[in-house]
């Protein structure tokens, strides 16, 4: 073959399995099985905004098929009412149709937010999302961004002894966990607030938290803008809560936790180290104000508020004493449970576990609320042969004041308790549940530990609960 033919073959080839790759490059993707991939499911300004003014991160939407994909809408959710503005592939807007990505190819979108930290109208998160539709398949990137000065803790491991800073709010993004044998110490006056389902977790560590009466530590939501229907400080669940597992010694003074799933948990503290509680109050939570599963509590002068379920669960062993504490539930909608609940047992498949307490002394207290029974006892053992387990349940009861439907006159477990005598809350709805002077409460409080109650005041009514009366 003559050099020339070759060469002009040589050429034809090539330009052929560049037509071919030029065409399936073109190759257009309409099946649904076609998706979008992103370098991030949520973009976060975590920028501290102190005047007016705005930040740009982006991210990436990636075509990882074989061939070219039509993205039909993306659109900014909040449309012009946004604080967030974004560009796709250069141009500006709120709504984007018809945008093309070819196979293996990605595109840039850049995301801006302005935020004036001034105006107390905004909630402490702004969030948005932006919107994608291909082949039918929708698909979405997150946006947060904070609207006040504070310090973010988004998915952090804190591994060295640490004091958190008073001066601006503490938000915590997903989980801020105190590493084992770490301390987080939080002083006096500081508000820590949790992002939805975010959780302040100690794994084998300790916290310590430092508030004083008058200045208390605030654990709540980071919404404070009013939802469509109902105030920000009324919705509960709208964070997870404190969770301590296996923590070493702990304490929380003079603190206000509310609006969590659950407000205070705390698993197996089988070191022998104890979580103590002193004057603490918990309100307006969505499973449980305290649920303990095989812990070492001290409680004194704690309320255990309002819940959609459960003011306490005590369950599965440990050393628990709650002495001057209110369990107080009246709960706006139905409650199919008693607000305080007790066993010493669970079920793993058709096995039942028994997890004996150590000690579970519960004085000076009251355990009331709306429904007809609040004070749920579930024990492997409670009759007088003990044929369960053969020994008696480790619990008792003295001088409280409960709401139940059963009789509690045994007194091995019972003494001088009050059943079923309403204690004359002043506004439990409204989350108030101090008593009047005339409360059966006054006056029934013995061997107390407490020297002042949860506002401070002397005990000189001897009132059981958290409160001496008004």
């Amino acid at each position: 073959m003559k050099p020339v033919l070759k060469i002009l073959l040589l050429l034809i080839g090539t330009s052929s399995l560049l037509v071919l790759s030029n065409c399936k490059k073109t190759q257009l993707l309409t099946d649904n099985s076609a998706k979008l991939a992103f370098s991030t499911d949520t973009v976060l300004f975590d920028t501290v905004f102190t005047t007016i003014g705005s930040t740009t991160k982006y991210f990436k939407i990636y075509n990882n098929n074989s061939g070219k994909l039509i993205i039909s809408d993306i659109w900014l959710a909040s449309g012009t009412q946004s604080q967030f503005r974004i560009n796709v592939d250069g141009d500006a807007g709120v709504s984007f149709n018809e945008v093309e990505i070819e196979a293996n190819d990605s595109l840039f979108v850049f995301v801006e937010v302005t935020v004036d930290p001034n105006n107390s109208n905004l909630p402490l998160v702004v969030e948005d999302s932006i919107m994608f539709l291909t082949n039918g398949n929708a698909q979405r990137v997150l946006l947060n961004a904070w609207g006040q000065d504070a310090y973010f803790h988004v998915k952090e491991v804190i591994s060295l002894d640490e004091t958190w800073n008073n001066d601006k709010p503490h938000v915590i993004y997903n989980y801020c966990a105190v590493d084992s044998a770490i301390t987080l110490t939080i002083p006096a006056g500081t508000k820590v607030h949790g992002h939805n389902s975010a959780t302040l977790l100690v794994y084998k560590g300790s916290l310590l938290v430092n508030g004083v009466i008058g200045n208390p530590v605030e654990f709540l939501q980071d919404r404070t803008a009013d939802y469509l229907l109902y105030p920000a400080d009324s919705v509960s669940g709208q964070w997870r809560g404190i969770y301590f597992i296996e923590p070493l010694e702990s304490s929380i003074d003079f603190a206000e936790i509310k609006n969590a799933v659950i407000g205070i948990q705390i698993d197996t503290a089988g070191n022998g180290a104890t979580v103590n509680l002193n004057s603490v109050k918990i309100d307006n939570s969505l499973f449980a104000g305290i649920l303990t599963q095989g812990a070492n509590v001290t409680a004194v002068n704690c309320l255990f508020g309002n819940s959609a379920q459960y003011s306490a669960v005590i369950s599965i062993g440990g050393s628990v004493n709650f002495d001057h504490c209110t369990f107080g539930n009246y709960w706006s909608s139905t409650r199919n449970s008693g607000l305080f609940a007790f066993s010493d047992y669970y079920e793993s498949g058709s096995t039942i576990q028994h997890r004996p307490f150590a000690m579970a002394n519960f004085t000076n207290s009251i355990i009331y609320g709306n429904n007809d029974n609040e004070f749920v006892i579930d024990t492997l053992a409670r009759n007088s042969a003990w044929s369960i387990t053969g020994s008696a349940p480790v619990f008792n009861f003295a001088n409280c004041l409960i709401k139940t439907d059963t009789t509690i006159a045994d007194a091995n477990f019972f003494s001088n308790c009050i059943t079923n005598s309403d204690p004359l809350f002043v506004n439990p709805s409204g989350w108030d549940y101090h008593v009047p002077s005339n409360s059966p409460a006054v006056g029934q409080a013995f061997g107390s530990t407490s020297g002042n109650d949860l506002d401070g005041n002397g005990r000189f009514g001897n009132t059981i609960g958290c409160y001496e009366y008004q």
